[in-house]
């Protein structure tokens, strides 16, 4: 039986921007603007990854990821012989297949964007008297006006992307066991991004998140090194990153 909570209609419109008087100068086909749409990579990514580690917690009940946002999960149980089961039952599932929509605007330091995220997860290993859950899945992304600022000025994209979600395993309890022990988020992102001097330029770009049982699991974006704060909370930047980015700072 499937279990669904809705917390509002789902709305985007994906819009194409055009050229502005805030638009960024001409910083593409340089070392530099590539160390910049890494960065506004890995910002939108870690903010995608601090979602779905919210919703591997507590798969059960929701977790606490649909709180503030508007969409809908959707949940069907089974038992260990792979029988629907009408509700969760503690004893007897042993996995969860979740389907999630949300859409929001968000805010955190230097970025803002409207952001619509789609996931399909199966969580495995509930079944009894567990330590530990492994979660593999899906999903799916767009950022529209994703508008990002630092001392290098202001950048504008729209971005789509889709991730796969591998062996990400889970110590229970959630609550003394907030991070992955391990696992790996693999995200393609393609990117728009329009200046008054190239017009429109796309870029593609490969995140892979590996998780470490830390707040700070490691993400590489076209293998330049982040860490992903995963405490970071609403309006924080939500990675760590070093020296050598210049003005972006650590």
């Amino acid at each position: 039986m499937q279990q669904r909570l809705t917390t509002g209609l789902i709305a985007l419109s994906v819009l194409a921007f055009a050229a502005c008087d805030d638009n960024p100068t001409d910083i593409l086909d340089t070392t530099t603007a590539d160390q910049a749409i890494n960065y506004d990579v890995a910002m939108v990514s870690a903010d995608a990854t601090i979602e779905d580690v919210l919703a591997f917690r507590n798969p059960q009940d929701g977790g606490s990821f649909m709180f503030g946002r508007e969409g809908s999960r959707t949940a069907t149980f089974y038992d260990a012989d792979g029988n629907e089961q009408d509700v969760y039952d503690e004893a007897t599932t042993a996995s969860i297949h979740i389907i999630m929509e949300m859409s929001r605007e968000l805010e955190r330091r230097n970025w803002t964007a409207d952001v619509m995220r789609e996931r399909e997860m199966t969580v495995t290993g509930l079944v009894g008297d567990e330590t530990t859950r492994t979660v593999n899945g899906s999903g799916s992304e767009a950022v529209t006006r994703s508008r990002h600022s630092d001392t290098g000025g202001l950048r504008t994209y729209e971005m789509t992307g889709t991730r796969t979600m591998e062996n990400v395993v889970h110590a229970v309890p959630s609550e003394t066991n907030p991070y992955p022990l391990s696992g790996t988020i693999t995200r393609n992102m393609t990117i728009t991004i329009t200046t008054e001097a190239n017009g429109t330029v796309t870029r593609t770009k490969e995140v892979i998140i590996t998780f470490n049982g830390t707040q700070y699991p490691e993400m590489l974006v076209d293998g330049e090194v982040f860490a992903i704060d995963l405490a970071a909370g609403p309006g924080e930047r939500p990675f760590r990153t070093g020296d050598h980015h210049g003005g972006f700072g650590s």
